[in-house]
């Protein structure tokens, strides 16, 4: 039987879950490009020739204290924690280097999945691998390049800019920083997500981007609050989504780059409205949400308390909502998961089969509706649009408001 898994990180699968079914190596061949093709199989096999080495690491030196030990760097290094971690940030007042910090960490998502998308190069096997996780949904996605690693090195880097050159911090704490990081990134090896290239690829992928951020991220932060900055940006996330390449597999990988640009979104429009609403600043600049010298102690907690839980609470209320609209907005969708070929079944007739798997017709595939582009069309996704942008600007728009109307500004 075909293994289930879920396809977000609510532990709710897109029209009732999906069963998992890998393409043969032939369908590649009539489906890709030959560059694409090419890049494949060079990772496949430099994978295949690693997973040997990778089983013999496990062998040698797994025990149940480094496994307990992994397993919770890696959830340090997950979105999950970056969802709850980020918000501390803008509500505390880091204004600038937040809203930098959560651009790295977001766009390390997208240009991760894009090129797990793009490559199409599964995890390493298991067996004789064994995949120690305790989100089962992953071990299912394409594994080049690895995101924790992306995500990770880039973070890291763009915060030891700071703490070295902004903020004059020990270098002593930026290698301690760096000890933890490289924890999270053995991590991905010895618990037998990632092979060696993998990671290679993900420390590659994340300095190219935080050298860009560090280098541009201010003109970028100066775009945020120009008056037609949420459009260019909102322009710049269309163009992201609309590039996202269709994977032969039905992976769920593009749901993390839809999920992270959307963030990316609503933290560019919130903080431009954020900064259209001037009775809501912090003495005249537009950086600090929730924590003032001016107010008591128990008002910055009631500030803080109060911001976090407009968050969860519209994380948790939003999704029923955003989905109904998305349904009334977007009637005709029709890529249900149950079969990951109806999105091309309709104009398909042409379609061919190998080993007993249907090929998108050449229409199909040049109009990118083959594979995983069931996920990405589905109502569920969507949906995710809203939903994600809403999380900061609840944090920057709504609470803002709340602590105004409840008496917790600023003196």
């Amino acid at each position: 039987m075909p293994p289930r898994f879920q396809l977000d990180e609510d532990e709710d699968a897109l029209h009732g879950g999906a069963a998992f079914r890998k393409a043969p190596e032939s369908a590649y061949g009539a489906v890709y490009s030959p560059v694409r093709l090419y890049l494949r199989r060079l990772v496949v096999e430099q994978v295949a020739r690693e997973t040997p080495v990778l089983a013999e690491i496990q062998r040698r030196y797994r025990t149940p204290a480094l496994d307990r030990l992994f397993v919770f760097t890696g959830m340090l290094g997950n979105h999950t924690f970056f969802m709850v971690a980020l918000p501390f940030l803008h509500l505390f007042g880091m204004g600038l280097f937040a809203r930098g910090l959560t651009f790295v960490v977001l766009w390390s998502v997208y240009f991760s999945g894009v090129i797990k998308d793009y490559v199409s190069a599964p995890r390493p096997a298991s067996p004789p691998v064994v995949q120690i996780t305790r989100s089962p949904a992953h071990t299912l996605e394409y594994g080049f390049p690895s995101s924790h690693t992306t995500y990770v090195v880039a973070t890291i880097l763009y915060l030891s800019h700071y703490m070295l050159n902004v903020w004059g911090v020990s270098a002593l704490w930026v290698a301690l920083l760096w000890i933890g990081g490289a924890l999270i990134v053995v991590g991905r090896i010895y618990c037998g997500l990632h092979s060696f290239i993998d990671v290679a690829g993900g420390v590659v992928v994340g300095v190219a981007e935080a050298l860009a951020f560090v280098v541009f991220y201010e003109r970028l932060d100066a775009l945020l609050l120009s008056t037609t900055g949420p459009l260019v940006i909102a322009a710049i996330l269309y163009c992201a989504l609309m590039a996202i390449p269709r994977s032969l597999d039905l992976c769920p990988c593009c749901i993390d780059s839809f999920c992270a640009t959307s963030v990316t979104l609503g933290v560019s429009v919130g903080t431009w409205i954020h900064a259209c609403m001037p009775f809501l600043w912090h003495r005249g600049h537009p950086d600090r949400i929730a924590w003032d010298s001016s107010l008591t102690l128990a008002q910055n907690v009631a500030r803080g308390a109060i911001g976090m839980g407009l968050v969860v609470l519209w994380k948790l209320k939003s999704k029923p909502v955003m989905i109904s609209l998305v349904k009334r907005l977007f009637p005709g969708d029709q890529a249900h998961l149950e079969d990951r070929h109806a999105a091309h079944a309709q104009d398909a007739s042409d379609a061919v089969s190998q080993a007993g798997y249907p090929i998108p017709s050449a229409a199909c595939i040049k109009g990118g509706r083959y594979g995983s582009y069931a996920i990405m069309a589905a109502h569920e996704n969507l949906a995710r649009i809203p939903i994600y942008s809403g999380i900061p600007l609840t944090m920057y728009v709504v609470s803002p408001i709340a602590f105004y109307f409840l008496g917790l500004m600023p003196r």
